[in-house]
């Protein structure tokens, strides 16, 4: 006699039910992950802009002062009046000429704050390895150039590492790698056309020292994020004659190209802190909500994005005597 056995079977409906409920604990999950992941990557962010506050003051207290945006020299051939010939008078330099293309004034050396704090943030060996005296578009410069530096790389940023310069033509200039971190420039001002007005901590050639910072170090900001995924800048400083440009895909409305000044600084203008309209010689962070910031005091701090930019522009100046307060 043979006994039939009835095997266990899922329903079509049952089976429809589990992956359901799989998919809503999955739906849970994820954003918890996704938010241990972020909290994880702000803290390694935050990290390297302690860093680098501890590297601004042991470098101060080396040299006296805190280091430039970038290095300049004047290789512009002065400006004379015509040599006065037999019977012909002078002729007067005019004071009323236009102001140079911006793309075509020499920006080397070049090097940035960044480079200038290598020996403060573990990197001995290699600043070592830099000629501070040659521009950093050099050949000799090359290896450095494209060289990714963790130190300047929040692990939240997209598209960082090596990319591509282009000048104001579309055309490729060199390859370099990027820095999630801008100096900055201060509270408004023409960072492209006179990068050497700063009214912050940092400018062309700028050397502040600690008492000429009449807003308080802890109420001036020294460096700021600038993320890759909103504009690709290189951490080793200017590439002369090229420029810095939105980075495609950005999460902002326009695309904009700025020239090589605005690579090393970013300033606080009158937009708020990941504004859609924010432009390439702006902060931009690529945490939610918040922005990671440096000040004179070697402090870090979050900023939130909602900040009224009367405020941000006052935590730009390094001398504007504002009265504010930072909102928690």
């Amino acid at each position: 006699m043979r006994l039939s056995r009835r095997t266990a079977a899922f329903t079509l409906l049952e089976l429809l039910v589990a992956m359901a409920i799989i998919a809503i604990l999955i739906g849970l999950l994820l954003p918890a992950v996704q938010k241990v992941r972020e909290s994880a990557s702000r803290t390694k962010c935050t990290n390297n802009m302690r860093q680098m506050g501890l590297a601004l003051h042991t470098r101060y207290n080396d040299t006296g002062n805190l280091p430039p945006a970038y290095s300049w020299i004047d290789s512009t051939p002065p400006l004379t009046p015509k040599p006065e010939g037999i019977g012909l008078p002078v002729i007067p330099m005019k004071a009323d000429w236009p102001h140079p293309n911006v793309y075509s004034i020499p920006n080397w050396p070049g090097w940035s704050w960044a480079a200038h704090l290598l020996p403060y943030l573990d990197q001995a060996p290699l600043h070592a390895t830099i000629d501070f005296s040659a521009p950093t578009v050099s050949k000799r410069a090359r290896d450095i150039r494209i060289l990714p530096l963790a130190a300047f790389t929040c692990p939240t940023d997209q598209s960082t590492g090596q990319f591509t310069v282009y000048t104001q033509y579309n055309t490729v200039m060199m390859d370099a790698s990027t820095n999630s971190y801008a100096a900055c420039f201060g509270g408004g001002g023409d960072l492209a056309n006179s990068p050497q007005d700063g009214n912050g901590l940092f400018f062309r050639n700028s050397a502040v020292r600690y008492n000429e910072i009449a807003d308080g170090l802890s109420n001036t900001v020294a460096i700021g994020e600038r993320a890759a995924l909103f504009a690709q800048a290189p951490w080793v400083g200017l590439i002369d004659r090229g420029t810095i440009r939105t980075t495609p895909g950005a999460p902002v409305y326009a695309s904009m190209v700025h020239p090589a000044p605005c690579m090393a600084m970013a300033r606080f203008g009158n937009k708020t802190i990941n504004d859609v309209w924010s432009e390439p010689y702006e902060f931009f962070t690529p945490h939610m909500n918040v922005m990671n910031v440096v000040f004179a005091d070697g402090s870090v701090r979050p900023i939130r994005t909602t900040v009224p930019s009367e405020i941000l522009k006052a935590l730009g100046t390094r001398a504007g005597s504002e009265s504010l307060s930072l909102p928690e």
